[in-house]
């Protein structure tokens, strides 16, 4: 699926858990299951993310301990009953209406997380596992060493397949972030195969970092001929050059990077210029082993620039959003939801 659908669905799927959260609160009758059959009828897409998202609350065994605790039949089915028939009025956006809603428990939002993480994080991973040659954890780096001498340092929640043999050098980056130093050998040019991007090298050193945004290469010595997917003219990077593609939009930009700055996340710290909030977060979670929501789409898109430490992610993303306004609530030791204050 391209990258910019899966948001677009992991959108819905959010959306879907807010709901899900909604009825449970709700009375048959309340004028809230009339706004709820307005959003469910009105797209094929609703349905579809609000059947995942059930289906997934169902696994988890939440559906039933939230029926027990309240001694009532859940509001969901009353209200998808309702939905079918097409009758209420206009809703407002989940996420806006929620702000004016009493605040829910931690633990169940904790478990509308829960729904979300097990659809869109367990799913990919269990696909690039099967994939993978080498793969970390979150916050983990691996050093590589490739049967022809070059050494590939991975990354926190990365992961690579590699083939590498008498003919032919080539690594696939399937997630996450991976700097390459890559030994000489002129009959076997070094292929690193990344979302939306080729590259070609013999000898250089240079990192590589794949988001759900876009994906980067950052020169630090040698060269590296850079050909995007689409048709675009190849181009060939000077050390102190990095190259962006977007996935959205399939632009290509080119810019500069202190030396000291490409690869510095294996020592702890990363500097990201002008990339939006949501981006970062994206960055961090890769070195945090909790799970990070971020659902206000206004403060996601906010542009940021600074040197982020990736030893203490919680601290890293509390000094990403306080100057927005926003605050990192910590829900369970293995849920992170940033919010407006």
């Amino acid at each position: 699926m391209p990258l910019k659908g899966q948001a677009e669905e992991q959108a819905l799927f959010e959306e879907a858990a807010d709901w899900l959260l909604t009825l449970e609160n709700v009375s048959e009758g309340s004028p809230t299951l009339d706004e709820f059959g307005v959003w469910l009828s009105s797209s094929q897409d609703h349905r579809r993310a609000w059947n995942r998202v059930n289906q997934t609350w169902n696994m988890l065994g939440a559906g039933k301990a939230l029926q027990e605790r309240d001694g009532r039949d859940a509001c969901s089915a009353v209200a998808s009953r309702r939905a079918i028939s097409g009758a209420g009025k206009a809703r407002r956006p989940a996420f806006a209406a929620a702000r004016r809603r009493p605040y829910r428990t931690a633990a169940a939002l904790g478990l509308a997380m829960a729904v979300i993480a097990m659809v869109w994080l367990v799913a990919p991973t269990v696909l690039i596992k099967i994939r993978a040659d080498h793969l970390t954890a979150a916050g983990e780096i691996e050093r590589v060493r490739l049967a022809d001498g070059s050494m590939i340092d991975l990354g926190g929640s990365s992961a690579i397949s590699a083939d590498v043999n008498a003919r032919q050098r080539t690594v696939t980056l399937l997630a996450g972030e991976a700097f390459f130093d890559v030994t000489a050998d002129a009959a076997r040019p070094f292929v690193v195969d990344v979302r939306g991007l080729e590259l070609r090298v013999l000898g250089t050193a240079f990192d590589v970092k794949v988001t759900s945004s876009g994906t980067t290469v950052a020169l630090l010595h040698g060269s590296v001929e850079v050909d995007p997917a689409g048709g675009d003219t190849a181009r060939t990077l000077k050390p102190g050059e990095m190259l962006r593609m977007d996935h959205d939009t399939g632009a290509v930009t080119a810019g500069e990077i202190y030396p000291e700055d490409i690869g510095a996340w294996r020592e702890g710290r990363v500097f990201l210029d002008d990339v939006t909030v949501g981006a970062v977060v994206e960055t961090i979670q890769r070195y945090h082993k909790a799970w990070i929501s971020i659902p206000d789409r206004g403060l996601a898109a906010r542009k940021v620039s600074g040197l982020f430490d990736l030893r203490d992610p919680d601290a890293a993303l509390t000094a990403l959003v306080r100057p927005f306004g926003g605050k990192v609530r910590s829900l369970t030791p293995f849920v992170r939801v940033i919010t407006r204050l």
